[in-house]
């Protein structure tokens, strides 16, 4: 079980990224801007920007909470293990390593839907609709994965033997991994990132 469970946490550090990655079209710079000899007058797509920074700083900082948390209990379960002289005994490590797991995917999945969307693109510029496509898959992507984490954590809770946790984790793994497909697949229907991402059109 112990496998299972770090393959799964695993496939929850790599979706975490997926979900707020943008290509560098939702960076770049306004071309419309005004300009002075000392600085350049914000635009709709620069103020839009720094809410988007904003904004993926806080997603990190859910992330490298949960990180944090998870490398505690591998911490704990490895030093349990160490000392275990039975099979009850790493049984029980490895029990509460999961609890400890679960703990910290509720607190991530709850911490990310209280994030909620990010910040909309100003209308009227060149990547508008591009990342506004790009959001939407994101979104899509990581209510999916959400929703598999909400699961996986009440089907762990309940499961009265090794073989219902190990079904849990499949069943999650599978799920997150069509909706990486359903995500890439929307990302390449976007087509090429457009030029002057922030020009107005």
């Amino acid at each position: 079980m112990k496998s299972i469970a770090t393959k799964s946490l695993a496939v929850v550090a790599l979706v975490a990224a997926m979900g707020v990655s943008v290509p560098a079209v939702a960076f770049a710079a306004s071309t419309t801007a005004s300009t002075s000899n000392t600085a350049t007058a914000s635009t709709p797509w620069t103020t839009w920007r720094a809410t988007w920074v904003t904004y993926v700083q806080g997603i990190k900082a859910i992330n490298a909470t949960f990180h944090t948390s998870i490398g505690a209990a591998r911490s704990t379960l490895q030093a349990a293990l160490a000392a275990s002289t039975t099979k009850a005994d790493r049984q029980a490590a490895i029990a509460a390593f999961e609890v400890s797991a679960e703990a910290a995917l509720n607190v991530r999945v709850a911490a990310i839907t209280a994030a909620g969307d990010p910040p909309a693109p100003p209308a009227g510029y060149n990547g508008t609709a591009y990342v506004d496509g790009i959001q939407a898959a994101n979104e899509a992507f990581r209510a999916t994965v959400a929703t598999a984490q909400s699961t996986l954590s009440a089907s762990l809770a309940a499961a009265t033997t090794g073989q219902a946790a190990k079904t849990a984790h499949l069943t999650y793994e599978q799920t997150v991994g069509t909706a990486v497909s359903t995500r890439a697949a929307a990302l390449l229907a976007l087509g090429t990132p457009p030029s002057n991402p922030g020009q107005l059109l």
